[in-house]
């Protein structure tokens, strides 16, 4: 088997052919995102857009044949959003379900190495399971990872926007700015705040070590958690620079 004339690095863009010549070796990254509410200046597809100019990004600087991008699992699980109009959210167990049958497909090809990549907050927890059931099954090498934990991304954001401005803040509209900046409603950027966590001394939290079940509207009114005001389009790139390394590092470890 053989990656040497792939015409491209997106699985649905070959042909049934193609596909019985590729390495098995070949790294199959697996997006995973979600459509939910970002407030009133991001559109309900942030999380799906952001993964897909993530890895639009990653293909263009670092292409290779020891990947291949799969069709993107973009209805998540956001119970936590659904609150808020044009939330579309699975059922967890429906979603890591369904997850699994999509992944099994590949696996049963004997492709070894899995890349899971995640871009919903709200969904880390069944990654990990689906990543948990698909190595007992197939014994397979198989990766998971959330891109905004790749790096703490220090000197292009604040820590406290970072840590604690974790829907539709600074971070995520500056990487909209960048990506797509057409899909930012920039007249309604406006001043929000940060998780109560950032400023709290309680042994129980929201989104640190010991952590209560929450939805948005318990932190946020807006559904925005965080300060967008300050994002532009170059902190944007500077964050997804850093992502896109990070991802290239990955790949090379795995293949």
């Amino acid at each position: 088997m053989y990656n040497k004339k792939m015409l491209t690095n997106f699985w649905e863009e070959l042909t049934t052919n193609e596909i019985k010549k590729i390495n098995r070796k070949t790294v199959l990254i697996f997006p995973f995102s979600s459509i939910e509410q970002h407030g009133p200046h991001l559109p309900l597809n942030t999380d799906k857009k952001i993964l897909e100019g993530i890895l639009l990004e990653f293909n263009k600087k670092y292409n290779s044949n020891k990947y291949l991008i799969m069709p993107e699992i973009y209805f998540g699980s956001a119970a936590e959003h659904t609150d808020f109009d044009g939330t579309i959210s699975i059922d967890s167990l429906e979603f890591i379900s369904h997850s699994l049958s999509i992944l099994e497909n590949v696996c049963k090809l004997k492709f070894k190495n899995i890349l899971l990549l995640n871009s919903h907050g709200g969904q880390i927890s069944h990654i990990d399971i689906i990543a948990k059931e698909l190595k007992s099954e197939f014994n397979i090498n198989i990766v998971k990872g959330t891109y905004f934990l790749f790096d703490q991304f220090k000197g292009i954001i604040s820590s406290k926007e970072k840590d604690f401005g974790y829907h539709g803040g600074e971070f995520e509209t500056s990487i909209m700015l960048y990506l797509f900046p057409n899909l930012v409603r920039q007249s309604k950027i406006s001043q929000h705040r940060l998780s109560p966590d950032y400023l709290s001394s309680k042994t129980i939290s929201y989104e640190k070590n010991i952590k209560k079940a929450w939805v948005t509207k318990e932190l946020s009114k807006s559904g925005i958690i965080g300060d967008p005001r300050k994002s532009n389009a170059q902190i944007g790139k500077k964050i997804i620079d850093k992502v896109t390394q990070k991802l290239n590092k990955i790949i090379n470890e795995m293949f």
